[in-house]
C-alpha cells in the first residue's frame, strides 16, 4: 500500500531505525544522511511524507520523532520484534532468514488483533531472539495486572481442578512445537484429571498425558482461583 507515493513498509522502515537510534542508543536526533536502507540513503520524500503526517519533526537536515511518531514507531519495533520471536520460537527459521521473514510478516500485524494474538501465544515475550527488548502492549498490561493466583501453570493446579489455558510459555522451541500440535492454545479449556505419575488432562474432546516439564510451560486461568 502506498501513503504520500511511499509504502508503509519503507516508512515502517525508517521509523524503525529511527526508534532504534533516539531510544535505545540515547540521541537526540539523527541526521537524515544517515538513514540508510538496505544500502542506500532514504528518498527525502519520505521524510517529506513523515514530516506531513506528523510522525517527525525536521530541524535542517536532523530528525527527530514527534510524540505522535515515538508511538507509531513504537508500535512498530513491537510487531518486528514479536514476529522475529515467533519465526525463531515456532518455525525454527534460522537467524540469517528471520530478519527478511520478519519484516515482512510485521505488516500482517497492523490488525491489533492478531498482534495481541501472537503476544499471547508466545506467553508475552520480553525480549526478541537478539536479546533487544519487545516494548509491551496492552496484552502484557493485562497479564501483568492479573491476581498472581488467577494465571499458574499446570503442574501448580490442583488434581480435578479446571480452567482456561492463557499462554504457552517455553524457551525450547520443539516444546513448544509440541503442544502447540496437541492443541494447547489460548483460550481453549482444560481440566487436570491427575498429577501423578503423569499430568493427565482433558482439551476439548482429547485427553493427554505430559511429564511435569510439559505442565510448567501450560500457564492456566483458573475458573475459581484459590482466595485462601
Amino acid at each position: 500500500m502506498q501513503v504520500n507515493g511511499h509504502s508503509y513498509e519503507i516508512r515502517d522502515e525508517v521509523l524503525e531505525e529511527l526508534w532504534v537510534r533516539l531510544e535505545e542508543g540515547g540521541l537526540e536526533s539523527v541526521p537524515a544522511g544517515e538513514i540508510i536502507l538496505e544500502g542506500t540513503r532514504v528518498n527525502e520524500g519520505v521524510f517529506e511524507s513523515l514530516r506531513e503526517d506528523g510522525l517527525i519533526s525536521l530541524d535542517g537536515s536532523d530528525i527527530r520523532l514527534t510524540d505522535k511518531g515515538f508511538e507509531e514507531a513504537r508500535k512498530t519495533i513491537r510487531r518486528h520484534r514479536l514476529s522475529e520471536r515467533m519465526f525463531a520460537d515456532i518455525f525454527d527459521v534460522v537467524q540469517e532468514e528471520m530478519e527478511d521473514a520478519a519484516c515482512r510478516f510485521e505488516h500482517m500485524l497492523i490488525k491489533h488483533e492478531l498482534e495481541e494474538k501472537i503476544c499471547v501465544l508466545l506467553g508475552h515475550p520480553k525480549q526478541c531472539p537478539h536479546g533487544r527488548s519487545i516494548p509491551i502492549g496492552e496484552c502484557c498490561l493485562r497479564a501483568e495486572t492479573m491476581v498472581d493466583q488467577a494465571v499458574v501453570p499446570m503442574n501448580r493446579l490442583r488434581q480435578g481442578e479446571s480452567g482456561v489455558i492463557a499462554y504457552v510459555h517455553s524457551g525450547d522451541s520443539e516444546k513448544l512445537k509440541k503442544l502447540m500440535a496437541m492443541g494447547i492454545l489460548p483460550g481453549e479449556p482444560v481440566a487436570l484429571e491427575r498429577r501423578y505419575p503423569s499430568f493427565v488432562f482433558n482439551v476439548g474432546f482429547s485427553r493427554y498425558a505430559i511429564d511435569e516439564g510439559m505442565a510448567e510451560a501450560i500457564f492456566i486461568r483458573r475458573q475459581h482461583p484459590d482466595k485462601r
